[in-house]
């Protein structure tokens, strides 16, 4: 067999959601009319394409997915009803942009995830695990450091707030 039939395949995975708060925070105003203040937001738009593009080139995949926490309430609320109860609401000039955010992810080529009831690193955790059980090696990019329990011999996180790579090793 050759080597492309024997090398494994990879699945990025990208936590939407904490990319784009860490986008909409780290980019200046922006906005479609620039110094508009009624003028749509578009900050956090571009901060997004830079860190998926920027992130692309930096790791090759075969399957890439980018997971967003969806609206409304999850299972745990349910279960906890003090659950993220003294978390500050989401900014509207963030709000406004999330629905261009997937529209833009999508044209760049990568499949966008929310799942109704479930947030964004619990879809993460089931689809890396259930990737690696079939030997596809799986690289997870996110700000959340409780994904680092993931971390096994198939599954790599790259932490997006210093750019390292937990592994086994690490």
């Amino acid at each position: 067999m050759n080597e492309s039939m024997t090398k494994s395949k990879t699945l990025l995975l990208v936590d939407g959601s904490s990319y784009l708060y860490r986008a909409f925070h780290a980019m200046p105003d922006l906005r479609a009319v620039p110094g508009d203040a009624s003028s749509a937001p578009t900050g956090a738009i571009r901060g997004m394409i830079n860190m998926l593009q920027s992130l692309r080139k930096e790791v090759p995949a075969d399957f890439a997915a980018c997971v967003f926490d969806a609206r409304g309430p999850t299972f745990r609320d349910a279960l906890y009803p003090e659950y993220k109860a003294h978390r500050s609401p989401m900014p509207d000039d963030l709000r406004s942009q999330i629905e261009p955010i997937h529209e833009v992810v999508r044209l760049m080529g990568w499949k966008v995830l929310d799942v109704p009831g479930v947030e964004a690193d619990d879809v993460i955790g089931t689809l890396a695990v259930i990737a690696a059980r079939q030997g596809i090696e799986v690289i997870v990019s996110s700000g959340d450091k409780d994904l680092a329990q993931l971390v096994n011999s198939h599954i790599t996180i790259i932490d997006t707030m210093n750019g390292k790579r937990r592994d086994v090793a690490g």
